[in-house]
């Protein structure tokens, strides 16, 4: 039972060790940066806040392999990598044309499905967009259509019958004929 008991503690406590391994350090803007990786080796010695245990300083590391290669570890934090929170995926863009590299920099990695999302997103909208626009534009003709085919028939001085307050066909007046012909003309300005 004790063998048990001691298996089951060793187990978590070495579940927990990678979380252990954590590091921190200052970005040329001044921010803090957690990640599990180490820092680029663009972040100066001086920056780092923080780092796991059993890495000592980085004076005397080469990266041949004989030591522990702090920075060669784990590839260092790459533009629009989002993974390890070093970089927001805005500001990658934005420190490429300063460092001398081209401006319109291709995503790497996670940011290629996140790209494509985007994109199938955008075309969504668009699409949505356009056949709404397309719907407003069919009603609109239909409007005109309506509106000149009313006008039509007013402009032919034959009586018109139209339904009153009760639903009853009674014939219009003169003045019920005129205010039906300037909505009319309204409606053919507006939709034709």
């Amino acid at each position: 039972m004790k063998l048990i008991k001691l298996l089951l503690l060793s187990v978590a406590l070495g579940i927990g060790a990678p979380a252990m391994a954590q590091w921190q350090w200052i970005d040329k803007d001044g921010r803090k940066v957690f990640s599990d990786r180490p820092p680029g080796l663009d972040v100066p010695e001086k920056n780092i806040v923080k780092r796991p245990k059993g890495y000592g300083s980085l004076k005397g590391v080469q990266s041949s392999g004989t030591g522990p290669a702090l920075r060669d570890a784990a590839p260092a934090p790459q533009d629009g990598d989002v993974g390890d929170g070093a970089t927001p995926p805005g500001q990658a863009a934005a420190a490429a044309p300063a460092s001398g590299a081209p401006a319109a920099k291709a995503p790497t990695g996670k940011d290629k499905e996140l790209e494509a999302k985007k994109a199938a997103d955008a075309k969504a909208k668009a699409d949505a967009e356009a056949a709404e626009k397309s719907k407003q534009a069919a009603a609109k003709a239909d409007n005109c259509k309506r509106a000149q085919q009313a006008k039509s028939m007013y402009d032919t001085g034959k009586a018109v019958r139209a339904p009153n307050e009760k639903g009853e066909m009674v014939f219009q007046n003169a003045e019920q004929r005129a205010a039906e012909i300037k909505r009319t003309d309204e409606l053919i300005f507006n939709n034709c």
